[in-house]
C-alpha cells in the first residue's frame, strides 16, 4: 500500500528525469546551431560568423564539408528523438502521477473499510441487540463521514484509528486479540452478542416466519486476518 510520501517522492523523481532529457534536448539544439554556422562558413561569400570562419579558413571546403554534414544530420536525428522521448516521457509522467493517485485513493478507501469492519467486529461483541448494533453502525458511519478527526483515516496506521473510533463509539473491545493489522484470528467462528441462536432449542429459533438469506456484512464479519 503506497504511503503519501513514497507518492510524492515517486513524482520528485519523474519531475527529475524530465529536467534532465529537457536539458539534454537543449545541450543537441546548442550542438547543431553550432554545426549550422560552421556549415554557413564554407557557403562561397557568406557572411559567417568569424569564429566559425576561422575554424574552415585553410581548409579544403569539400573535405570540411562532408564530416561536418554527417555530424549535424546525427545530431538532428538524435535532437528528435530526444524531442520524442521527452514527450513520451511528459505523457508517461502524467499517466503515472494519475494511476499513482488513483491506487493511492483505493488504498486509502480500502483501509478505511477495514476499520469499518475492524470496529463493527466488536459492536458484535457488545451490542445487546440488533437494534442498539444498527444505531452503532449509523454512529460509525456519521463519524467517518463528518467528523473531522477521522478525515485522513485512510492514511492512518489502522490501530490508531480503531482505537479512537472505539472510544468515541462508547465500545471496550478487548486489545489482547489485536494482532498486527487486525483482530486475531479465530479458529472457532463466534455469534453475534445479539444473536438469537445464543438460545438453545430443538425447534426453529425464528418461528413460522420466513428465515432470512444467510448472513453477511456485520453478522459475519470477520477479524482483519480474512480483509486482506
Amino acid at each position: 500500500m503506497s504511503t503519501p510520501d513514497e507518492t510524492a517522492t515517486a513524482e520528485e523523481a519523474l519531475d527529475l528525469s524530465v529536467a534532465r532529457a529537457e536539458r539534454r534536448l537543449r545541450l543537441l539544439e546548442e550542438l547543431s546551431e553550432i554545426g549550422m554556422e560552421l556549415a554557413r562558413a564554407l557557403k562561397p561569400g557568406a557572411e559567417a560568423d568569424k569564429t566559425a570562419a576561422g575554424e574552415v579558413s585553410g581548409k579544403d571546403p569539400a573535405a570540411v564539408f562532408a564530416p561536418l554534414s554527417r555530424a549535424i544530420r546525427l545530431t538532428l536525428a538524435l535532437e528528435a528523438r530526444t524531442d520524442q522521448d521527452l514527450r513520451d516521457l511528459k505523457a508517461g509522467v502524467s499517466r503515472a502521477r494519475k494511476d499513482a493517485r488513483a491506487k493511492a485513493a483505493h488504498d486509502c478507501g480500502a483501509r478505511e473499510q477495514q476499520v469499518r469492519e475492524l470496529v463493527l467486529n466488536v459492536a458484535e461483541r457488545e451490542c445487546e441487540s440488533l437494534e442498539a448494533f444498527d444505531e452503532l453502525e449509523e454512529a460509525l458511519q456519521e463519524r467517518l463521514d463528518y467528523d473531522e478527526a477521522y478525515d485522513e483515516a485512510g492514511q492512518r496506521p489502522v490501530r490508531q484509528t480503531v482505537e479512537r473510533l472505539c472510544k468515541d463509539l462508547g465500545l471496550t473491545p478487548d486489545w489482547s486479540r489485536w494482532a498486527g493489522e487486525g483482530w486475531a484470528y479465530e479458529e472457532t467462528p463466534t455469534r453475534p452478542r445479539f444473536s438469537p441462536f445464543h438460545q438453545p432449542s430443538p425447534r426453529p429459533i425464528l418461528g413460522d416466519e420466513a428465515a432470512p438469506a444467510p448472513m453477511s456484512g456485520p453478522w459475519r464479519l470477520h477479524p482483519a486476518h480474512d480483509l486482506e
